[in-house]
């Protein structure tokens, strides 16, 4: 008959081999990189990041947010990380407007982009142009957000037909 100790030594073995186990396998998954957003703070400075995105052939995303703004705070926690929002957001610049001090350069930026609430998401195309009709305003879940951004409106324009060399 096995007595107590062993049972002890033989239960604690076996918790501790399971702890190891899940350690490395929780260390090997692999973790999505979270995303970045350049922050924007000026006309300017969104002018130069829609600029190089044009010449890079990559669509923008803009959120302009205030931190008081409990829905913009859900987006930011909740619908950008979400497993299937990162891969469609990789393929995009992302830039982030905080206007959240109300300042001139806030406001000059706001009234420039005809914002009027937050969040606000706003998009340009991969060539530069903006996408008015593609305006996000309020939150949106991450399944509806990974919908929107599979949007033809956001992939690069294919060359036509007169476009194309033999």
């Amino acid at each position: 008959m096995i007595n107590l100790k062993t049972k002890y030594v033989f239960f604690g073995s076996v918790v501790t081999i399971t702890m190891i186990v899940s350690g490395y396998i929780y260390l090997i998954k692999p973790v999505p990189k979270p995303l970045s957003f350049t922050p924007i703070t000026s006309i300017v400075e969104l002018n130069q990041a829609l600029k190089i995105a044009a010449q890079q052939q990559r669509p923008v995303l803009l959120d302009v947010y205030a931190e008081w703004c409990s829905p913009c705070v859900a987006l930011t926690q909740q619908t950008f990380p979400a497993a299937n929002v990162i891969p469609q957001l990789n393929k995009f610049t992302r830039l982030k407007a905080n206007v959240t001090a109300n300042s001139a350069a806030d406001i000059a930026l706001m009234q420039y982009l005809q914002v009027i609430g937050f969040p606000s998401l706003l998009f340009w195309d991969p060539q530069g142009n903006p996408l008015p009709q593609a305006m996000i305003s309020g939150f949106i879940n991450a399944d509806n957000f990974s919908h929107h951004l599979q949007r033809p409106m956001f992939s690069p324009a294919l060359p036509s037909a007169s476009q194309k060399t033999p």
